[in-house]
């Protein structure tokens, strides 16, 4: 017989990784509180207890991803080698390519009707990545400015970037591709990729 009583709690961190996966699946209109709560085991009224409307909710799951993709994006630069700029540069397009096939529903959710317009600077600023992106166009700049590579703005290598590791992200698609090309090696793929790049932006 079960056991009565109060239910279990559960960690900010745990309900905040349920909501991200629920509005990424469902969608902001679609996603109940109510069956968050009761998915978790916690009673119908513990979430907004602790986080609020449901748009206040939205907004903490986004920055828990936005955190967590910060976190391995800096992660996985400090694990290149970068002897120069242009080493520091690969490394920062490979972090991405990894920390965006790693997170691949963050995108869809900053342009969610969840978030007024200027939230997502506020969010971004908030864990660091306003910061990280002002960063990589400075990056750029000076790479350009010495002649080391095209003139290319932020957004444009950061779509090649995202579009490059589309196949990490939507494994379901890519494997279409097999008879073709052969399973896929993730590591082999990025960095074939980042070589493409590198080459497509390169001035030599």
């Amino acid at each position: 017989m079960p056991k009565r009583g109060r239910p279990p709690l559960q960690s900010d961190e745990t309900i905040l990784e349920a909501a991200l996966r629920s509005f990424a699946s469902a969608g902001f209109d679609a996603t109940s509180v109510r069956a968050l709560n009761a998915e978790l085991g916690l009673s119908h009224e513990t979430i907004t207890q602790r986080f609020g409307t449901k748009s206040e909710l939205y907004r903490s799951a986004v920055a828990h991803g936005l955190q967590q993709f910060v976190t391995e994006f800096d992660r996985e630069i400090e694990s290149q080698p970068k002897g120069n700029e242009l080493d520091l540069l690969r490394a920062t397009l490979r972090a991405f390519m990894i920390a965006i096939s790693h997170h691949p529903t963050l995108g869809e959710l900053l342009h969610h009707r969840g978030l007024a317009d200027g939230e997502r600077q506020v969010l971004m600023a908030d864990v660091g990545l306003g910061n990280r992106m002002l960063q990589f166009a400075q990056l750029l700049q000076r790479l350009h400015a010495d002649g080391s590579i095209r003139d290319v703005t932020l957004r444009e290598v950061w779509f090649l970037a995202q579009g490059a590791a589309g196949p990490l992200r939507f494994q379901a698609v890519a494997v279409m591709f097999d008879p073709i090309d052969g399973p896929i090696d993730p590591d082999r793929h990025l960095e074939r990729m980042v070589d493409t790049i590198m080459r497509a932006i390169s001035v030599s």
